[in-house]
């Protein structure tokens, strides 16, 4: 295992359900063959656009067998070990173990946030222990643990060689930017997984984007990653575009941003679009609306 692999674009990827709830098995492989067709880097199962931490144990253990069936060693494959406690976390690493991941991706636990840097500390000096040589992937996502990742904590597990990563949604600009600098000199690469801010954390130094848009169109992420590499204005500015038309489009279609993306891929062909209760699903006008932008877009 060798963590400069993990780079380019990282599909979070959504877990569709049949009505009853359950893993929609065949709509997941659709979802994953289609992504690695496009030529994605990796994929992220159980992320927050994933709805990783609403499953019930069962599925999110069949979620993530199934996951690591499908993608059959052919690009990254990160599982979300996201909960409420140490040993919720340790439970899942010890599950994703078994069946032979190399990657966990890791929040501060949440309901009762971890403010302290002695707390975000403990935490992932007790995962450490429990991976026995996984991967782990630090996730700074505030808006969901209600809790932000301290930089010196991160920086001081990089140093001691206990992360190499960590994929950062908060979207705002001097944290990220202040964690790509000293990241790099802690041996911390950053991946980027608010979509508005790819192209500025790109160019700051970011080493890949986490985009949960790429559901629907990874064609388009892919393709400004590479012009980022390149260094292709033009074409960077074209993508960025398409990118925010996106966002617009489908997070923002309706209340529950995970519900557009959903709705999308059912359009496409890919699940029911059914969102985890409570969480809102789109009404019909929202439905329309992810319906004609998808038709304007010649998205298949």
């Amino acid at each position: 295992m060798n963590a400069d692999n993990i780079h380019g674009v990282i599909v979070p990827v959504i877990t569709p359900i049949n009505d009853r709830e359950e893993i929609d098995q065949i709509a997941l492989q659709g979802i994953i063959e289609r992504l690695i067709k496009a030529k994605v880097d990796g994929v992220f199962m159980g992320g927050s656009a994933g709805e990783g931490p609403l499953l019930p144990i069962h599925q999110w253990t069949q979620l993530m067998q199934k996951s690591f069936e499908f993608t059959q060693n052919r690009v990254i494959l990160m599982g979300g070990v996201i909960d409420t406690s140490s040993a919720k976390i340790k439970k899942k690493i010890r599950i994703l173990k078994d069946i032979g991941y190399s990657y966990v991706v890791i929040t501060p636990s949440f309901y009762i946030s971890i403010h302290s840097e002695s707390e975000q500390f403990r935490l992932f000096a007790e995962c450490y222990e429990e991976c026995d040589g996984m991967e782990m992937i630090a996730y700074n996502i505030p808006s969901c643990t209600g809790s932000k990742l301290s930089i010196k904590v991160l920086c001081d597990l990089a140093r001691r060689g206990w992360i190499h990563w960590c994929k950062e949604s908060s979207g705002v600009a001097d944290y990220y930017t202040e964690l790509i600098q000293k990241g790099k000199d802690a041996g911390l690469s950053v991946l980027m997984g608010d979509e508005v801010s790819i192209l500025p954390a790109l160019f700051a130094g970011a080493k890949g984007i986490v985009p949960g848009c790429a559901n629907v169109d990874p064609a388009t992420f892919v393709s400004i990653y590479r012009s980022a590499l390149q260094k292709n204005f033009d074409d960077l500015r074209k993508y960025n575009d398409r990118i925010i038309a996106l966002r617009k489009n489908l997070p923002l279609a309706g209340t529950c941003w995970i519900s557009g993306i959903k709705y999308a891929l059912s359009v496409l062909g890919f699940g029911n679009g059914k969102v985890l209760s409570p969480l809102e699903p789109l009404n019909d006008q929202q439905k329309a609306q992810v319906e004609s932008f998808l038709s304007s877009s010649s998205l298949s």
